[in-house]
């Protein structure tokens, strides 16, 4: 019997980490937009995953953000990102999202607009092996932006705050220049 073994990586899932430009003053002011939209909930089941979801302002704030990471991301990559959908997150004291992905599209991410601190973190399920069931823990900061893949499975666990967990989600689509 072989005394050792060889292990060959044959995938890999990468998440791709930015920080945007907003100062905190814009930050703030796109917090409160959001916050406007509060009652403007995609679903009002309190069972649904949609929950929390609300309707994304319609501002050029906003618009500079998917640009922003539509550019890093196509720097890193070579991959154009084409914008599919895009809503708000609003959590709660207590409030936390259950395990889920966003199949069928190609690409996620997330924007942390207010980020109080006991608010919560981004859990990344990569259970594609089951062999390896680990999660991966990201700590939000109030800018930073995370891109992975649609169909990553992930979650947000509670948040501790009295003040709201605000964030941005996106759903885009590749592109690649050969593509046309």
């Amino acid at each position: 019997m072989e005394k050792s073994l060889e292990i060959h990586t044959i995938s890999k899932i990468d998440v791709c980490r930015g920080q945007s430009s907003i100062n905190p003053n814009g930050l703030q002011l796109l917090a409160d937009l959001i916050l406007t939209k509060k009652d403007k909930r995609l679903d009002n089941d309190e069972w649904s995953t949609h929950y929390e979801d609300t309707e994304a302002p319609n501002c050029k704030m906003v618009d500079d953000i998917v640009i922003e990471m539509a550019k890093a991301f196509h720097a890193a990559t070579g991959f154009q990102l084409v914008l599919d959908s895009m809503w708000s997150h609003i959590h709660e004291k207590n409030m936390s999202t259950t395990i889920h992905n966003h199949y069928p599209v190609e690409i996620s991410a997330v924007y942390y607009v207010s980020v109080p601190e006991g608010s919560g973190k981004l859990l990344l399920h990569p259970h594609h092996n089951k062999y390896h069931l680990a999660t991966v823990p990201f700590e939000p900061k109030e800018g930073m932006f995370l891109i992975f893949p649609g169909s990553l499975e992930h979650s947000v666990t509670r948040n501790h705050s009295d003040k709201p967990r605000i964030s941005l989600a996106f759903n885009f689509n590749l592109y690649k220049e050969e593509d046309k």
